[in-house]
């Protein structure tokens, strides 16, 4: 197992594991975000992960709007059972490394509301 793949087992577990309780709850302006670059989840109280993306702003990536909190809304999930999950990297390593980690963890994940999961180049 290489490094970059040893980290992103490490993020994704930390995500799964994260207690629903310390998620940021969905709301309108976000307030509770990080404006810090990092791998997020979109998870559901009980169903688990729902989508997992990656951000140089988490903050500013979801009060631009979101498409997983719109299907969550479809799916008709209650918004108190959904909130975000985050994982902050220092600037450098998210611009090393981001997309291969996110790449990595939505092959091992598989959340149900990623359109597509980006192939290795």
């Amino acid at each position: 197992m290489t490094e970059v793949e040893a980290q992103a087992y490490a993020i994704l577990e930390a995500l799964i594991k994260a207690d629903f309780s310390d998620c940021v709850p969905i709301t309108r302006e976000f307030t509770e975000l990080t404006t810090k670059p990092g791998i997020y989840a979109v998870r559901h109280r009980t169903e688990g992960l729902l989508y997992i993306g990656k951000a140089q702003d988490i903050k500013e990536r979801f009060r631009g709007g979101h498409k997983s909190i719109t299907w969550s809304w479809i799916a008709d999930y209650d918004h108190r059972d959904v909130a975000i999950a985050t994982f902050t990297l220092d600037f450098m390593r998210w611009r090393a490394l981001s997309s291969e980690l996110e790449r990595i963890i939505l092959n091992l994940s598989e959340p149900p509301f990623n359109a597509r999961i980006p192939m290795r180049d």
